[in-house]
């Protein structure tokens, strides 16, 4: 592993906008994920497109989807609950976040599908530790290994293509007036597909499925699962959030009683209260690494000249610290903060800034940022019109899982109760 230098907080403005020519977030991640052997960090510019521009553009179009498939998605996997019932929280989400993001993904019907479910959620989990295993190796052995290691991930690809070819030949067969409602809402797709330069081979396109896949369900799997903690442990969170969701359905959901584009920064104290408790359990302890690619070295204001082949990076916890009563859980923190005189639209979940890093920020933030911030929302409203939820009898708050930098929640249980009130 090449070092890396933990940079003060005072330059993340200055770093945010280098090229990658400069310092590399795709080769970082082509570096520690072996690259070479599995794919990662290889260029998805047909992706990368399709995500920052066409699937951010069509937000009202995503939340329908959502909000038709997260009926279906909590009765599969939370149920009616008439009595409090231990349900395991991370499980739980992953598939219901699985079910909402591959209805735009692939649409209906293989969205639902066991086998589809089951690539999508797994190819993550088993290509990074398939990737961990072979780097323990030495780097003369690991062509030799390769093939024997990286078996799980391989068998995934082959599922995908598979399963994606009758989507595609559909696709392409039928015009693009009359695709959307037969493939009902598989966005993404289309959008990758508009954007290849040549003839789509479905190898691509399966490995641009399952990198949406990889990058998409367990972020934000992590981010709701450490809110639903955070909020079955503050109980008193939950009327509030209630009283606000529910007065903005009665305005912009007077007509179908849905969220729309206009909700998502109405929902104020909710956007507030994810992401306190993403400040309070950080992704990683480090954020916005990136590799130093210029030979020359990367040439810091301060003086210092890091050198080719590092990584650099932001420390979670001084970004964390830099907030009045930092060690509080005060879930309208960023809310109060919007009620300042020129900041309505500042402080939001999916905004980056300095202070909050854990999208990235600048030229390489998460571009599905606002797609995961949408469907986070609908999420956590379905369950708070449909739920009560509360920690396990005797329980407190559990702990993170610390494995070196990264920061999961617990795999421990909560208790749902369809709601009573």
């Amino acid at each position: 592993m090449h070092p890396t230098v933990i940079l003060p907080v005072s330059l993340i403005d200055e770093i945010k906008g280098l090229p990658e020519s400069t310092i590399s977030l795709r080769q970082h991640h082509y570096t520690i994920f072996l690259g070479r052997y599995t794919g990662f960090g290889e260029p998805c510019d047909e992706l990368d497109v399709a995500i920052r521009s066409d699937l951010t553009r069509h937000l009202e179009q995503n939340l329908e989807n959502f909000q038709e498939e997260v009926v279906y998605a909590y009765d599969k996997y939370v149920g009616e609950c008439p009595d409090w019932t231990p349900k395991p929280l991370y499980d739980t989400v992953l598939g219901i976040v699985c079910l909402l993001s591959s209805r735009v993904f692939v649409g209906l019907p293989l969205s639902r599908d066991e086998d589809w479910i089951r690539v999508s959620t797994q190819y993550a989990m088993d290509a990074g530790h398939e990737a961990h295993s072979l780097s323990a190796y030495p780097p003369i052995l690991r062509p030799l290994m390769a093939p024997f290691i990286l078996k799980r991930m391989k068998q995934h690809r082959a599922i995908a293509r598979r399963m994606l070819q009758p989507v595609l030949d559909r696709i392409l067969k039928v015009p693009t007036a009359d695709t959307e409602s037969d493939m009902q809402n598989g966005d993404l797709m289309r959008y990758i597909l508009r954007h290849y330069t040549s003839e789509p081979s479905m190898e691509l396109l399966a490995r641009d499925q399952l990198a949406a896949s990889f990058v998409a369900m367990h972020t934000t799997t992590i981010c709701i699962t450490q809110a639903l903690f955070d909020l079955a442990s503050r109980p008193e969170y939950i009327p509030p959030l209630r009283e606000e969701l529910e007065g903005v359905l009665g305005k912009d959901g007077a007509q179908d009683g849905h969220m729309h584009k206009d909700s998502m920064v109405k929902l104020r104290m909710m956007d507030s209260f994810v992401r306190e408790s993403q400040r309070m359990n950080p992704p990683g302890l480090v954020n916005m690494l990136r590799k130093v690619m210029s030979r020359d070295g990367l040439k810091l204001s301060t003086g210092q000249t890091i050198p080719q082949g590092s990584v650099v990076g932001f420390s979670a916890h001084a970004i964390t610290r830099s907030y009045p009563n930092a060690d509080e859980f005060d879930g309208f923190r960023f809310a109060k903060l919007r009620e300042q005189p020129g900041q309505s639209t500042m402080h939001q979940l999916a905004n980056t800034s300095p202070n909050h890093i854990s999208f990235g920020h600048g030229s390489h933030a998460c571009p599905g940022r606002f797609f995961a911030a949408s469907e986070i929302k609908v999420i956590l409203g379905y369950l708070l019109q449909n739920y009560d939820i509360r920690l396990l009898d005797g329980a407190i708050r559990p702990d993170n899982v610390h494995v070196g930098a990264t920061v999961s929640p617990s795999q421990e249980s909560i208790l749902f109760r369809k709601r009573q009130d």
